[in-house]
């Protein structure tokens, strides 16, 4: 009997009673007789009572059996559960949850769920909560759970809301399940996904280029006239390669922008290119492009070509309006070399946006390059050996003649002095004759050994720092006999702040003793030679130019081909074999240089120009001639300084070090971290090892250096390295560090050359 039941039979017996009670006194009932009935209906209702209670007790019983089995599993349930008011603040917690919040359950009581949610996840949560007092049950919800002292990880909720007998919500049910295990193997899955997407599509990029340079090569091999050829392979590039790409070929040692080889995927933009070409040139001492890459035979990758990069190449609005109309997204230029010889540029761009030229195109357009200067080579080869018959029997009778003359003048006076005794002058008439004649004959014997020596590759240069100055100033002096003869004014002004070049001396002596000589030698009495030393970029130039005869246009692209005479008639006025402008080529070619020669024609005079690339500064005399001082402990305040070190114990005492000074050091044991961490922190400083496995310290600095091309800015960088033979201390100076430093080395130390690089890095 329920209590329902029990209380219907109440008012049934109290109904009776009253009932009873009520009756008129003409009924024959007695008042005992209303009593023992009333008594008889109270014991029937106290033993319905009985049976009532004890089906409420076992109902109970049975309520609270249910009720522990729910908190059994409310409590151990692997999943965590929370019921909250509408709020989110906690009523209820289980073990599971108070383990996943890293709180027992009693202190779970009365904190807000939010405490406990990632703030990156605050305002999704506030919606959540806002929607659930419109709908019973929320869809899952992955968020960020952040328990106490603990890192946050991901969950997922799945909520009830619980309602009155209105229908109003009064609290909130909570499943809260971990799924960070999930998410890492979603994340594995993710990898792995997009590492095959990665290998498929590199496959087939390699696939592509392997195709390329196939069809390259057969192109290249099927003809000799190379011209045609590099028309070809451009436009093969074009196809795969480039929206437009130029072939600056050094034919005859003419400047490299004189004839180039031009292909592009629309007529529009290869006629805009060509406009380009002839009105705005790109000068051949930049410091960036073709010029610079033929010059340092080094390759040039421009991943992002910004807006900044074209306003500071163009010389004036309409040339920027030109280079728009191109709208290069990124460009690569390679260099045409074979056996250290270079032959010229090869230049890639593309200008789709999404189109951004990598390591990896650059090592194909290096490989296609390398292809083609083999061809532009072999072709050459072909051609000299067209014109080696006739060029070899014109030299042999231009030697025979030059010496003879000599050895006829010097048979001549000996034979004349030996057959009687003459007079002083007489005497001193002849040797000094023979003494001058000997001199010529010398040096034509050494031209001729030179050249030797070239075409075997046995020349050796004794590489040291040289001064150009006093260099250019002893050969004026050595030409000044003969000028003052002729009557010829030779002028020179030379720029004293010019900086130092790596060279043979004595071979960039001969180069300009060469060349001055040729000025002279060729500009008629009373004329004018003047030769000039200035800096331009990052280049020392040095210009010889005369008032002489000049240089016609038929014979000036072959002006530095050895063998090569303008007049080689037995009429011709001048002597000589036609080899000292070879080896003047040859000479500053190694010296990583460029020589070129200018003319407007016979009788205009002649320039010749040599560029060798300045000695950058030397960061050991920055650091000497610096007034910093290390006298405090925070030399190095506010600087941000990375530090690269595969070994645990060095990268840690390197940052103990520099942080001792105030410095904020970030320390990382790889390349790939420090790319990384130098694109995210932007550091002051960089402190590298050299030794480190998969990649070194020079593929580091070189990598640093490329990203910084386009940025204009160059981050101080010190080699930390137990390679300490001056091999390895120029190779690091080469690959783009400022200064090498040898292990072990003292805290001081180290110190004091950090302060000091950035302060002459500031000054700089």
């Amino acid at each position: 009997m329920n209590v329902d039941d029990f209380s219907q039979q109440i008012e049934i017996l109290r109904s009776r009673v009253t009932g009873l009670l009520q009756r008129p006194a003409s009924e024959p009932y007695s008042q005992q007789e209303l009593t023992a009935e009333a008594f008889e209906e109270l014991q029937i209702t106290l033993e319905e009572l009985k049976i009532a209670s004890e089906e409420l007790q076992a109902t109970r019983m049975v309520v609270e059996k249910e009720r522990q089995r729910y908190q059994e599993l409310f409590d151990f349930a692997p999943d965590g559960y929370l019921v909250t008011d509408i709020l989110g603040t906690i009523l209820e917690a289980n073990r599971a949850a108070s383990i996943h919040i890293n709180i027992s359950q009693r202190f779970l009581i009365g904190k807000p769920l939010l405490s406990f949610i990632a703030k990156s996840d605050h305002q999704s949560f506030f919606n959540y909560l806002t929607q659930l007092q419109q709908i019973d049950r929320g869809g899952e919800w992955e968020v960020c759970l952040q328990p106490r002292e603990k890192i946050c990880f991901d969950i997922a909720l799945t909520v009830v809301t619980v309602r009155n007998e209105k229908g109003k919500p009064v609290a909130l049910r909570w499943l809260m399940r971990d799924i960070s295990q999930r998410k890492r193997l979603e994340l594995q899955r993710q990898q792995l996904f997009s590492n095959e997407q990665a290998a498929r599509i590199a496959a087939q990029g390699a696939e592509r280029r392997s195709n390329f340079l196939a069809e390259a090569s057969r192109v290249l091999v099927s003809s000799l006239d190379y011209r045609t050829t590099l028309t070809s392979v451009a436009q093969l590039a074009v196809l795969t390669l480039a929206d437009w790409c130029i072939v600056d070929v050094l034919e005859n040692n003419l400047a490299v922008f004189s004839n180039p080889v031009i292909a592009a995927s629309e007529p529009a933009k290869e006629a805009l290119i060509r406009e380009l070409q002839q009105r705005y040139p790109t000068p051949i001492d930049a410091d960036y492009g073709p010029p610079k890459v033929l010059r340092t035979g080094k390759p040039e990758l421009l991943i992002n070509i910004l807006e900044s990069s074209l306003q500071r190449k163009a010389l004036n609005e309409e040339h920027l309006n030109l280079l728009r109309q191109l709208p290069a997204k990124s460009q690569m230029v390679v260099p045409l070399l074979v056996r250290q010889r270079k032959l010229g540029t090869i230049l890639f761009a593309s200008a789709q946006p999404g189109r951004h030229y990598t390591t990896v195109d650059l090592e194909m357009a290096e490989e296609l390059a390398q292809r083609i200067a083999f061809a532009i080579e072999n072709a050459q080869l072909y051609q000299q050996a067209q014109e080696a018959n006739h060029i070899k029997e014109e030299f042999l009778g231009i030697v025979s003649h030059e010496l003879r003359t000599p050895l006829n003048s010097m048979l001549g006076w000996v034979q004349v002095i030996r057959t009687r005794k003459w007079d002083e002058a007489t005497t001193s008439k002849a040797l000094e004759t023979i003494e001058r004649n000997a001199k010529l004959q010398r040096k034509l014997i050494e031209d001729i050994l030179d050249i030797s020596r070239i075409v075997q590759g046995q020349i050796r240069l004794n590489i040291r720092k040289v001064d150009l100055v006093p260099i250019i100033q002893a050969v004026i002096e050595a030409v000044h006999p003969t000028s003052e003869i002729k009557g010829i004014q030779v002028e020179s002004n030379l720029d004293s702040s010019v900086g130092q070049v790596m060279g043979d001396a004595e071979r960039l002596q001969q180069v300009l003793w060469n060349l001055l000589s040729n000025a002279v030698k060729f500009t008629p009495s009373g004329g004018r030679v003047e030769v000039y030393l200035e800096q331009v970029n990052s280049n020392a130039r040095i210009s010889v130019s005369d008032t002489g005869k000049g240089i016609s246009a038929e014979f000036l692209p072959y002006i530095f081909e050895r063998f090569r005479q303008a007049d080689s008639t037995t009429t011709r006025a001048d002597n000589g074999l036609g080899l000292g402008l070879a080896i003047v080529h040859h000479l500053v070619e190694m010296h990583s240089g460029i020589v070129y020669a200018v003319s407007e024609g016979e009788g205009q005079g002649a320039t010749f120009t040599v560029l060798l690339p300045l000695l950058e500064p030397q960061p050991e005399q920055l650091i000497k001639e610096s007034e910093v001082k290390v006298d405090n402990l925070t030399v190095l305040d506010g600087l941000q300084i990375l530090v690269v070190d595969d070994n645990a114990d060095t990268r840690e005492l390197v940052a103990f070090i520099l942080e001792e000074s105030g410095a904020q050091v970030t320390a990382v044991s790889s390349v790939g971290e420090a790319l990384e961490a130098l694109v995210r922190l932007k550091p002051d400083v960089l402190v590298s090892d050299i030794g480190m496995p998969d990649e070194d310290g020079y593929s580091l600095i070189r990598k640093v250096r490329v990203q910084e091309a386009e940025q204009g800015e160059k981050i101080p960088a010190v080699a930390l390295t137990a390679f300490a033979r001056d091999e390895e201390r120029r190779l690091a100076l080469q690959a783009g560090f400022q200064v090498h430093v040898s292990k072990p080395i003292e805290p001081e130390e180290l110190v004091t050359v950090v302060a000091n690089l950035t302060k002459s890095g500031k000054q700089v």
